[in-house]
């Protein structure tokens, strides 16, 4: 997990540099995002076959990022309106290559990385557990050009998670985040 994420900051430093350069022009904008959507958390608890799969929940977030002609990048928060005691937020970055097949809509396909924070609280049957947990994944969709300054971006985010957390007798098992979403882009010109 950790040499994904090395990676993952390696590519994003690579795919920077030319914008970088000296003398290099570059057509670039500055991005800030606000998002909303549905997440199912993938999850099992294992007590005596007593189990837990697939809680669904919303979720809004807030991105920054920069975008180039071909490339975006985007560091992410993200707050999932989990029930009672319980809390999922992550942090992360994507990294995206638009496909630009028309002047009012592009295509996008991308990696993400970060870190998954999950508190699950005691429910009268079960144990609290808390972890901290890496992810990678990727996501795909679409952006909408609605403006010069503004896009309306629909996509759809795959979070893997590998973390396994025994408290007591129950082991709890976190597999994947995947989220369905939609995200209001504010753009300007970077100099």
């Amino acid at each position: 997990m950790k040499k994904c994420l090395q990676k993952a900051i390696l590519a994003t430093v690579l795919a920077s540099v030319p914008a970088m350069a000296d003398g290099y022009s570059y057509n670039t904008n500055s991005l800030f995002a606000i998002e909303g959507g549905y997440t199912e958390l993938s999850a099992e608890v294992d007590q005596a076959g007593y189990s837990i799969q697939d809680a669904g929940m919303g979720n809004i977030g807030l991105k920054i990022g920069a975008e180039g002609e071909n490339f975006r990048v985007f560091l992410s928060g993200r707050y999932y309106d989990a029930e009672k005691d319980n809390t999922l937020t992550t942090a992360g970055g994507e990294l995206q290559y638009k496909f630009n097949f028309s002047k009012p809509v592009n295509f996008f396909i991308g990696a993400n990385a970060g870190m998954a924070f999950i508190k699950i609280g005691p429910d009268g049957v079960l144990p609290s557990v808390s972890t901290n947990t890496p992810y990678y994944g990727g996501d795909i969709g679409f952006n909408v050009h609605a403006s010069e300054l503004i896009d309306l971006e629909l996509g759809v985010k795959y979070m893997k998670l590998d973390e396994s957390v025994t408290q007591g007798a129950v082991t709890y098992d976190f597999n994947s985040i995947t989220s369905a979403y939609a995200s209001v882009i504010i753009k300007w010109q970077m100099n």
